[in-house]
């Protein structure tokens, strides 16, 4: 039977809405991605050490995870249209101001605290929410996949970009071309009628006892009671360690590569060959989730995620094509497979009207692991001159991070 025209409208609105804020996200994702481009520019720029330079990625990390609790109250207060579009104005403005710093400390303010704090606004936990009025169950687990998949598809498009651009013209140049990329961003929010968006079309569940998470499940749910859950802190700490053991090598991946021989534009297409691969991974562990269930998926991709780190390792003493491809294959498929199980969960544990703040709290995790996993990478190349420490020390996080899916009691009932 065909669907009425409300349903089919209600469609139409759904798929657009997932449209655009893959579309956000991968702009905002990828912009952030890009700084493995401008680390060796920096550190010749300004003369500075590895290490003060990688702060820069760090503090904005930091700011994209720190603001996000933030970005959940205003996408609760204001709505996502006004969120938006504040974002990208922040993000506009930082780019634009970077490209005429003339001190490093100019770049922690425009870059760290500028883009990192309009990351937040464009990032998954407004995402999240916005979704989750829309969709539900194992459409939810897609439609998040989906969105997330823009980590990869970002990079992908704006890495290798930036890099070519800082060859030829300079850094300054490559940040107004960014900054240039996310004015095209605005038309697009002009596609959805944005009451109806906010609206929603799935009814907020009713508060229900819930023995597992240990409150009270739907409208009931705070930020207070959601501290007090176990759930909310496993799937914080997956974010924090995951996040923390990933990038505290990939930051550094296209200066390995340089390191190791490679030229710098071979560098960040290699890199960029890694989120070809993200999107597609991201998706088929959601396929993957609803089929043999949350812990079989996620335990394949997090040994996905640790074969591609010693891969990328071995290459060091080893200089062979076939680890090379290993590394792009292994972690493009792995690398934010675990953000849609992290948000498909919190969703179905904490659903509700105050969902956006709950879920940008849990999302700090993410911004504290990246920011700290960074900082710690970078600081332990500098004092070893190498990158076995760094690679010890990213196995040891991924591995942290695989384990509260297995004990934390009140995540092992909550499948897709």
């Amino acid at each position: 039977m065909p669907e009425d025209g409300p349903s089919r409208s209600a469609t139409k609105t759904a798929i657009v809405l997932v449209g655009i804020c893959f579309f956000l996200n991968a702009l905002s994702r990828g912009v952030g991605e890009t700084f493995t481009t401008f680390l060796l520019a920096l550190t010749e720029e300004f003369q500075a050490n590895r290490a003060d330079v990688a702060a820069i990625y760090s503090l904005q990390m930091l700011l994209a995870g720190c603001s996000a609790p933030l970005a959940g109250y205003c996408f609760d207060r204001f709505g996502p249209l006004r969120l938006y579009i504040a974002g990208l104005a922040m993000l506009m403005l930082g780019l634009v101001l970077a490209s005429f710093a003339t001190q490093l400390w100019h770049l922690y303010l425009f870059i760290g605290v500028g883009v990192g704090s309009a990351a937040a606004s464009l990032g998954n936990a407004p995402h999240s929410a916005l979704l989750a009025r829309w969709f539900e169950g194992a459409r939810l687990s897609r439609a998040m996949s989906v969105v997330y998949a823009a980590l990869g598809m970002g990079s992908l498009m704006l890495v290798p970009l930036a890099q070519y651009v800082i060859e030829t013209w300079g850094w300054r140049v490559a940040y107004l071309t960014l900054a240039g990329i996310a004015l095209l961003a605005l038309p697009a929010l002009l596609l959805l009628h944005w009451p109806t968006v906010q609206a929603g079309r799935i009814r907020l569940p009713q508060p229900v006892a819930d023995a597992a998470s240990g409150a009270m499940a739907g409208d009931d749910w705070t930020l207070g009671k959601a501290l007090h859950t176990t759930a909310f802190w496993g799937l914080a700490s997956v974010f924090f360690f995951t996040s923390a053991g990933m990038f505290s090598v990939m930051v550094q991946a296209v200066a390995y590569l340089v390191e190791l021989g490679y030229a710098p534009l071979q560098a960040a297409s290699i890199y960029g060959l890694v989120g070809v691969l993200t999107p597609i991974g991201i998706v088929g562990f959601a396929w993957l989730d609803g089929r043999v269930g949350r812990h079989a998926s996620a335990a394949l991709s997090y040994a996905f995620s640790l074969a591609g780190l010693a891969a990328l390792w071995a290459l060091e003493g080893w200089r062979s094509p076939v680890l090379l491809w290993l590394f792009v294959l292994l972690v493009g498929l792995s690398f934010g497979a675990r953000g849609p199980m992290v948000g498909a969960t919190a969703a179905r544990i904490f659903q509700g009207r105050r969902f956006g703040m709950i879920f940008g709290t849990i999302m700090v995790g993410s911004g504290l692991g990246v920011s700290s996993g960074t900082l710690i990478g970078a600081k332990l190349h500098d004092l070893t001159g190498g990158y076995t420490a760094v690679f010890l020390f990213a196995a040891v996080c991924v591995i942290a991070g695989a384990l509260p899916f297995w004990t934390y009691r009140s995540l092992r009932r909550y499948g897709p």
